[in-house]
């Protein structure tokens, strides 16, 4: 099904994940809007939906070829319906392809991210760290590694176990190497030396973060989604405690599930950070809470909306609403995206009212996770039945769509088998 010359304007979005899928559930809730999704190739979590047009477009590594692509694709969407198009990104390589090609891409879409340079003041994660040490923001103690840096010397600074990852999550999917995750803990000098020498020979080239370990669980992991104005005030902060995250090493740190609620220190020291680098749009940060001393450890900015954002539209506020009321402005939607599932709050910034819960587990897979404090308060919304899956959408008729559900729902209960939550 093509997109109907009738339809006022076009999400597109780049991307084949759960947070591509989620984004566009939410323009077609909160729009009736269909957005042309291009993946590198199919998937059952993007096929078959109501809200999707779907376009696979190979690797995205040519990225000159991605910016042809979608100059085309500009062109065929608006040839008998001058509406404007919104272009998205779901991974931090999406966002960077999209913010190196701004100048040509610009003329055929609405950009709703910061330019280039305010995007790598953050989101590179070394850049990110010393923007906290500036503004006194709690993160953990933090080195990046290069190939020509001292390693004896590095390596004195930090205890084990410590935590390697990625400065460039963007340049970090080119990179191949045997074991190769996302997050990476190391217990010893042998695991150290071995990892960096992987990654020396694998192709990346740009820093890698070693940090002080952080002690807890998953459920010590906190999240918050951050909304900026076109002139760069932060008015939303939707923070999130995490119950659960994936295991399996190719999605390891993916929360697989979130009780909403209210933090006045990361909403206000992120909102801080945020409205000093000028960031228009929106932005989340992960962190992670430290009982040493009881504060909210900084971890991470990712310039676009989070894999399992739809905690906030569980709780009420869909971000599809804020992209279009701030950057298409009241011709195409002159309500308020700031409903009653908000308030003010001591941080300065509205935040979520409601407490709800998100999750993309079965029930029963989840209910084995639940003894934390987080997942008590997850038990009692589980009870009420104030929970909600990105997946399971009423419109979705396709019978494939309910298949994948079912394959989906016991391939978690394999890969939780396979890759158990750490214990802490």
């Amino acid at each position: 099904m093509a997109i109907e010359e009738t339809q006022p304007f076009v999400p597109v979005i780049l991307g084949g994940d759960i947070g591509t899928y989620t984004l566009a559930r939410e323009f077609y809730e909160a729009y009736g809007v269909r957005s042309v999704v291009l993946p590198a190739a199919g998937n059952g979590v993007i096929e078959h939906s109501v809200a999707i047009e779907l376009r696979p477009i190979g690797s995205m590594a040519d990225e000159d070829r991605v910016v042809a692509a979608l100059i085309g694709l500009a062109a065929e969407l608006t040839a008998n319906s001058a509406r404007p198009l919104m272009l998205f990104g779901s991974l931090d390589f999406h966002i960077m392809l999209i913010a190196k090609h701004r100048e040509q891409l610009e003329a055929h879409f609405v950009i709703p991210y910061p330019e280039r340079e305010i995007i790598e003041a953050a989101a590179l994660k070394e850049n990110f760290y010393a923007l906290a040490e500036k503004f006194e923001i709690a993160h953990p103690r933090t080195a990046v590694y290069y190939p020509a840096n001292d390693l004896e010397l590095m390596a004195k600074e930090f205890t084990y176990p410590m935590i390697g990852k990625p400065s460039s999550s963007a340049d970090w999917i080119a990179a191949k190497f045997e074991g190769k995750q996302k997050i990476h803990t190391i217990n010893n000098r042998d695991d150290l030396e071995s990892l960096l020498s992987k990654i020396d020979a694998s192709g990346y080239t740009s820093g890698y973060v070693l940090q002080e370990y952080v002690p807890g669980g998953d459920d010590a992991m906190r999240l918050c989604t951050y909304f900026a104005t076109k002139e760069g005030k932060v008015i939303f902060a939707g923070y999130g405690e995490v119950v659960i995250e994936e295991h399996a090493p190719l999605v390891l740190g993916n929360s697989a599930a979130i009780v909403t609620g209210q933090n006045d220190q990361m909403a206000a020291d992120g909102a801080r950070m945020l409205e000093e680098l000028g960031w228009r749009g929106i932005a989340m940060i992960d962190a992670k809470f430290d009982r040493r001393d009881n504060t909210v450890k900084f971890f991470e900015i990712n310039p676009r909306l989070g894999r399992n954002h739809f905690y906030l539209t569980a709780a009420g506020v869909n971000p599809a609403r804020f992209y279009v009321t701030e950057f298409l402005g009241p011709e195409f939607d002159s309500g308020d995206p700031q409903t009653d599932a908000v308030m003010e709050t001591p941080a300065g910034v509205l935040q979520l009212r409601r407490e709800h819960l998100f999750t993309v587990l079965p029930h029963h897979l989840l209910g084995r996770f639940l003894g934390s404090a987080t997942g008590k308060k997850a038990a009692a919304l589980l009870k009420a039945g104030k929970v909600s899956n990105p997946l399971k959408f009423a419109a979705e008729k396709h019978p494939r769509r309910k298949a994948y559900l079912v394959l989906n729902a016991i391939n978690h209960y394999r890969k939780y088998k396979k890759f158990p939550p750490r214990e802490q």
